[in-house]
């Protein structure tokens, strides 16, 4: 298998603005949703675990196929405001925000989450900021059913790839992995 480096590591400012808005969505107070699966595998390799969500931006492939994205959460200007931080600190190039979620997941069974893309009908580029440490937990990107890329992400990390198809490996039993993810063009 050769990696071949798609996905790419940002740095991290640590603004007071995300350490506050990390310290928010990391605190008991954070409000969450029950997923219960994410599309199934029938080959074995892969878990359709379930996940907790909290949906900051519904984006334009979310059922039931939103024309534009919609704002679901309080906390959606505080996000925009470091989103923007992070990408302009980078010198990454945006226009829009198609898609924002924070994710929380736990070790299931230990399989990693069935390939997907987050669009099917937009290009797209992946932000993941990963707010907390825990063991394992690798992202894979896949083109067909090859691995070609593979990162081990900490706290505080934050990486970005095209819309390829990707693959989230769970945290080590007793962990969890609490990540905001974006999708932008």
């Amino acid at each position: 298998m050769i990696m071949r480096d798609f996905i790419k590591k940002l740095k991290n400012p640590k603004t007071q603005d995300y350490n506050i808005l990390k310290e928010e969505i990391l605190s008991t107070k954070f409000s969450w949703n029950y997923l219960t699966a994410t599309p199934p595998d029938d080959s074995g390799k892969f878990t359709a675990n379930p996940i907790y969500q909290h949906s900051i931006v519904a984006g334009v492939s979310s059922p039931p196929d939103f024309l534009v994205p919609r704002v679901e959460s309080q906390y959606a200007e505080h996000m925009f405001f470091v989103i923007r931080q992070i990408l302009d600190y980078n010198s990454i190039e945006y226009n829009q925000i198609h898609r924002c979620v924070v994710n929380q997941i736990h070790y299931w069974d230990g399989k990693p989450s069935p390939p997907h893309v987050d669009h099917t009908s937009i290009i797209h580029k992946n932000c993941i900021i990963y707010l907390n440490s825990f063991d394992r937990g690798e992202i894979d990107l896949y083109d067909d059913d090859e691995c070609i890329d593979s990162y081990k992400p900490y706290e505080d990390d934050i990486i970005i790839f095209d819309g390829y198809n990707h693959s989230i490996n769970q945290p080590a039993p007793e962990q969890r992995r609490v990540v905001i993810v974006f999708t932008y063009s």
